[in-house]
């Protein structure tokens, strides 16, 4: 049988009520997105998202850590009021996932990608008490509950090799992680970056039908976050693969770029910008040669083929 937040809460708060203030500070912002629909800003500075389906809450993220997670689930009683049924980690970094423990063990399923599922699954099973698993899926899964339809997908590797999307096709709404974010410049330097799938990805999304991006960092946008990440990312593998090209040492990428013919345009050179060029320019490096085309073998002399 699922453990609901609604019987647990109020122990835990006569029981701790220290504890609650100090939650309180991980969870700032409750703001209603659309009918049925919410997002948060947690301490960690990603966003935490959930919205109804049919009797069930379906959260997007869980924030940093344990205590973040607990305060979510008791923003989520406040404005849904109903239990959590799945949490969908949009990817396995830490200011997404780590929150998951208490969300699995209030009875929640988790869903994520499946290549990040090594990093999430001892988060999720941490508390000794999750009452549900975790469900990692290589493409795509639907949920359907009362007159709500939820895509969850995912489309290659970007800001991490583990990132999924989030789709309410009838509400116009796109949950978008850390692929495009709201007024704040995209983050290039996770270890498992992907730039040029990003820009690739990004170039997808842009034909979606939604009026509403929920990014998981900044705030709530419209579709133009799609847009203007797209640009930032484009920009940044055009100018890493200029710097690679020319063969540029890190200490004269920002010489090279202030000079009129860098293409760099109106943009700032920013230390985030330099470090995101820098993080492009490795990817870019490490890409495998391309494969010469096997030579076609002629016939032998005097034979036809």
């Amino acid at each position: 049988m699922r453990l609901s937040v609604q019987g647990l809460l109020p122990v835990f708060l006569f029981l701790s009520p220290l504890v609650s203030v100090a939650q309180s500070a991980k969870v700032s912002s409750v703001e209603k997105v659309a009918n049925g629909i919410w997002m948060a800003q947690t301490a960690a500075t990603s966003t935490a998202s959930w919205f109804l389906v049919g009797d069930e809450v379906v959260a997007v993220d869980a924030g940093g850590d344990a205590e973040t997670g607990k305060a979510l689930l008791a923003k989520i009683q406040e404005t849904a009021g109903k239990p959590v049924r799945y949490l969908i980690v949009t990817h396995a970094h830490g200011d997404h996932g780590g929150g998951a423990g208490p969300f699995a063990a209030a009875g929640a399923e988790v869903i994520c990608h499946e290549n990040g599922a090594p990093g999430l699954a001892p988060i999720v099973a941490q508390s000794g008490k999750a009452k549900a698993g975790l469900l990692a899926f290589s493409e795509r899964i639907a949920l359907f509950g009362g007159t709500r339809r939820v895509a969850i997908y995912f489309l290659g590797p970007a800001h991490s090799a583990s990132d999924i999307f989030v789709l309410l096709p009838d509400d116009k709404v796109f949950f978008s992680g850390d692929v495009a974010l709201g007024k704040r410049a995209p983050y290039m330097q996770s270890p498992d970056v992907d730039p040029r799938g990003w820009e690739n990805i990004l170039t997808r999304l842009s034909q979606l039908d939604v009026e509403k991006v929920v990014p998981g960092h900044g705030t709530l946008a419209n579709k133009q976050a799609i847009t203007d990440t797209l640009a930032y990312i484009k920009l940044v593998n055009g100018l890493a693969g200029m710097l690679v090209t020319e063969k540029t040492s890190e200490n004269l990428i920002e010489a090279r770029l202030r000079r009129p013919d860098s293409g760099i345009g109106g943009a700032a050179i920013t230390p985030e910008f330099l470090a995101n060029i820098r993080a492009a320019m490795r990817a870019e490096s490490q890409k495998p040669a391309p494969t010469p085309a096997a030579a076609q073998k002629k016939p032998p002399a005097g034979k036809k083929g």
